[in-house]
């Protein structure tokens, strides 16, 4: 845990100390997640004249709730980190570190946030160094995330099974539109599903950056635990502004969780996880079918506490027991296992006794990276290659978002 303490005195020739727990990032153990060193600072007129550039460097290793406590401090210290060159320090140190950084959707939720992938093109970082997306390590929405495609939210302003109440909202340009209201029976619960398509038909032609008007799909179903063989779903496009309802008929029919109403959004299509197979629906060409879960897994606890995503343009899904995880990948519609990897001599005993504790997502451009996940444990990051597991200190007590976020290099529009 990090923690912070103050002492100056109002006279400016009183000294003061700055006492600061960080992780210990060059610990190449990190099974001890309290594992941690003490540096004490002493100056010998008021806090306010420390330096600014070992300032920064304190608080980009220092939890963002323990960092923001720190404005508090003094006016000095609150402009610093205020600034946006901060921020951009404090979360590419983040990155540094973890392979991702962390920001708050809520108070008491995260989201996983990747920079660009550094190997799409050779002279990116040359061009481009001046363009990057800086993102706030709180992006507060008024409403619930239930999708994420491209940069964009799909967010509810009631509990997204409601069947009403959409809107799309994007956290970089801090723009959102509300989606037009279908009508619903309260007592009725709906899946929902958003993506969209980054090359956008124009006029028969594809193009091969992102249109600012974007092609988004929003599906939504009425929810059935039961199997069904034919069922309807709702599709609102970007491009009429309306809904408009299509039906489905399933060779081997398909039952939705009871506790899992979301979908992934991959490559155009939607994957929503069922209780014996996976319900993958295109909204472009309104079409859809059913995905098996691999082989010997347990599709409930795949739901439950595993994760289905993508991973270096593949999609992965990941299954976490008492004190291992496995990961299969999609090939030719058939899942390979390709990690399966024994935890219990890497991570603390609390982490690995946690019933609740859950796959938090793949690494989009690190093949072998994943993120685990305990309410009460907090957060790791875990080399399955290695087997190296690192712990990401101050997000306990904090839910987190089955989405990630991944930003793009610069502005995707047609003028640039």
């Amino acid at each position: 845990m990090s923690q912070i303490t103050t002492s100056s005195s109002s006279s400016s020739s009183s000294s003061s100390s700055l006492s600061f727990f960080v992780s210990n990032n060059n610990n190449n153990n990190h099974t001890n997640k309290k594992s941690c060193f003490t540096t004490t600072l002493v100056s010998s007129s008021s806090i306010s004249y420390l330096c600014n550039d070992l300032l920064s460097e304190i608080f980009t290793r220092l939890p963002f709730r323990s960092t923001t406590i720190c404005k508090c401090v003094s006016k000095s210290w609150l402009e610093l980190i205020s600034t946006s060159h901060f921020i951009c320090q404090f979360m590419g140190t983040q990155h540094k570190f973890y392979g991702a950084s962390l920001v708050f959707l809520s108070p008491h939720q995260l989201m996983l946030t990747f920079p660009p992938d550094p190997y799409d093109d050779d002279d990116l970082e040359h061009d481009h160094q001046n363009k990057r997306i800086v993102i706030s390590p709180e992006v507060f929405i008024k409403g619930t995330v239930c999708g994420c495609s491209m940069n964009v939210f799909l967010c509810s302003d009631n509990r997204y099974t409601s069947g009403y109440g959409y809107f799309l909202h994007d956290p970089i340009n801090k723009e959102s539109f509300k989606l037009p209201s279908l009508e619903v029976k309260k007592e009725c619960l709906h899946a929902i599903g958003f993506t969209c398509d980054p090359f956008y038909c124009n006029e028969d032609s594809r193009r091969n950056y992102l249109d600012p008007k974007k092609c988004f799909r929003v599906v939504r179903i009425k929810s059935f635990i039961v199997r069904h063989y034919e069922f309807e779903v709702d599709v609102w496009s970007s491009e009429t502004g309306n809904w408009r309802q299509k039906t489905v008929i399933l060779d081997d029919g398909f039952a939705f969780a009871p506790h899992w109403s979301m979908s992934f959004a991959y490559e155009g299509g939607l994957y929503f996880m069922g209780r014996t197979s996976i319900f993958v629906y295109d909204p472009y060409h309104l079409s859809g079918e059913t995905l098996d879960y691999p082989i010997d897994s347990d599709p409930m606890n795949i739901m439950s506490f595993g994760f289905l995503g993508s991973s270096c343009g593949d999609l992965r899904i990941a299954d976490i027991g008492h004190n291992d995880i496995k990961v299969w990948e999609l090939v030719s519609n058939d899942w390979e296992l390709v990690h399966h990897v024994d935890f219990s001599g890497h991570l603390p005993n609390e982490f690995c006794a946690d019933y609740y504790k859950r796959v938090g997502g793949f690494h989009p451009h690190e093949w072998e990276t994943v993120y685990l996940y305990s309410f009460n444990e907090g957060i790791y990051v875990a080399n399955l290659q290695t087997k190296k597991f690192t712990y990401i200190p101050g997000y306990q007590k904090c839910d987190l978002s089955p989405f990630h976020l991944e930003l793009p290099l610069w502005s995707s529009s047609p003028e640039e």
